[in-house]
């Protein structure tokens, strides 16, 4: 057992220690140790430095008190928090589109902390000055800085960033080099903020582009990620270069001179997410090495010498064999199921409609229901009588009855009180209520279509021979 002075002793250490944390914590600025971190964890990421959505920036403290386009400097009304827009948004319910920081989804939501608030509060209403101690605070919101302080406040990426590729991370062109580059009417330029890597686009120079133009993108060809060589005048000798482009993940050669001679140099961009190569002389020659491409997305061969069979080829080839025939043999299954239903529910409704039509064509009404014409409103004759929807309806002349039979449906409302026979419409709803079935029946089936489609762009890249039959969809 641990003596009594001793004890007495641990518990005195123990306090003095912890008092000494507290006058350490009570001894710092409210704003850059506690508010700020808090801005740079949760808002700075959609106000900040690099972007400043609604005009409003947290990275630094004057850009913070000039507010945004629409509160302005009522960001931080000073002395008064309740009144302060920052306080409002804050505190605002987390469905509503102007809550900040915003709820795209839980797993990625990073609301500020009751004690956080407590601490931005208590700051505005001491008179939101930069030199605040936390010791200026009162004993509550001290309270809350001192929690705060235990659990500081962490970044945590939006589901939108999340989702955003990563992009690598390579020196900076030299200035000049990208001057020279855009004096041949070559767009050469970063594809992002905080980013090196630079996307090219040598269409706009367009035939002037060629195979020695190319050798002006060889010292940057460290940071080029995209390419559009898309109408110029490369051909496949200037192809021959791209192998030096390691990073290349997108690339345009559409409509150019290329042939299956480019598709060696090709293979050896093991990067490449994004190919097209339409209006080229690309043939089915070109499938060992196109086959290369491990981390091909989709590949335009539309209006090239290959041929459909080679592209399914191409696309078996990375789904795997076994694993494309069995995708296929599900999807040929799926497709005569649905035909057969198709033909099935069709005959259905066609029957159906036979019989409502044969019930509107008959009437127990012994003399028109209308008491004027329904084409001209002119008085009845007779002579001119018609059926329509089980109901006998009476017109002036040959020509106004020759006109409603043509399409009832658009006179139906200038019979006065018209109605169906109950017949008919017992008949009119067993055929809509058909036509719902086939309906609801055909998209169960084209939702199991649409999995076997996601299963095949999963797997595999999209080769696309055209607009109208994208191998993918097979």
């Amino acid at each position: 057992m641990r003596p009594p002075f001793i004890s007495l002793l641990f518990t005195i250490a123990l306090c003095s220690y912890s008092l000494k944390g507290e006058n350490e914590s009570f001894s710092k600025n409210i704003y850059d140790s506690l508010i700020h971190p808090v801005f740079v964890a949760k808002c700075q990421e959609c106000h900040g430095e690099n972007k400043s959505k609604g005009k409003l920036k947290l990275h630094t403290k004057e850009d913070f008190l000039k507010g945004g386009s629409g509160a302005g400097k009522e960001i931080v009304i000073k002395g008064n928090a309740e009144e302060s827009e920052l306080i409002y948004r804050i505190t605002l319910p987390k469905d509503d589109d102007e809550a900040m920081p915003p709820m795209e989804d839980k797993e990625h939501y990073n609301p500020v902390t009751e004690e956080e608030l407590d601490v931005i509060k208590a700051w505005i209403s001491l008179g939101a000055t930069f030199d605040l101690l936390v010791s200026d605070l009162d004993k509550k919101s001290k309270n809350s800085a001192l929690q705060v302080f235990q659990n500081m406040p962490k970044k945590m990426i939006s589901k939108t960033l999340a989702l955003q590729p990563k992009l690598p991370d390579v020196p900076k062109a030299k200035p000049e080099l990208l001057e020279k580059i855009q004096e041949q009417g070559i767009l050469a330029m970063p594809i992002a903020q905080n980013t090196n890597a630079i996307y090219v686009n040598a269409s706009y120079a367009g035939k002037n582009f060629s195979d020695e133009t190319i050798r002006l993108l060889e010292p940057i060809a460290e940071q080029v990620l995209w390419l559009n060589l898309a109408r110029t005048n490369i051909s496949d000798e200037g192809i021959s270069m791209l192998p030096k482009f390691k990073l290349l993940s997108r690339l345009h050669l559409e409509n150019t001179n290329i042939s299956d001679a480019a598709s060696l140099h090709l293979s050896k961009l093991s990067n490449l997410k994004y190919l097209n190569m339409y209006g080229t002389k690309i043939s089915d020659a070109s499938i060992p090495n196109l086959q290369k491409l491990s981390n091909l997305k989709k590949i335009f061969l539309w209006q090239t010498k290959m041929t459909s069979q080679g592209a399914e080829k191409l696309k078996k080839y990375f789904l795997g064999g076994k694993i494309y025939d069995n995708l296929l043999t599900q999807k040929e299954t799926i497709q005569k199921s649905l035909n057969k239903l198709i033909e099935n529910e069709e005959l259905k409704i066609e029957q159906l409609e036979k019989i409502k039509n044969q019930i509107g064509a008959k009437s127990t009404d012994q003399k028109a229901l209308n008491s004027k014409c329904p084409v001209s409103n002119k008085d009845l004759d007779d002579s001119y009588i018609s059926i329509f929807e089980g109901r006998r309806v009476g017109f002036c002349c040959e020509k106004c009855k020759v006109k409603f039979d043509k399409d009832g449906a658009v006179f139906r409302s200038k019979i006065k009180n018209f109605s169906a026979s109950e017949e008919f419409i017992i008949a009119n709803k067993n055929w809509q209520k058909a036509q719902l079935s086939k309906d609801e029946k055909v998209e169960i089936i084209q939702q199991k279509l649409r999995v076997i489609s996601a299963e095949f762009k999963k797997i595999g890249p999209e080769v696309n021979l055209g607009w109208e039959k994208p191998i993918v969809n097979k």
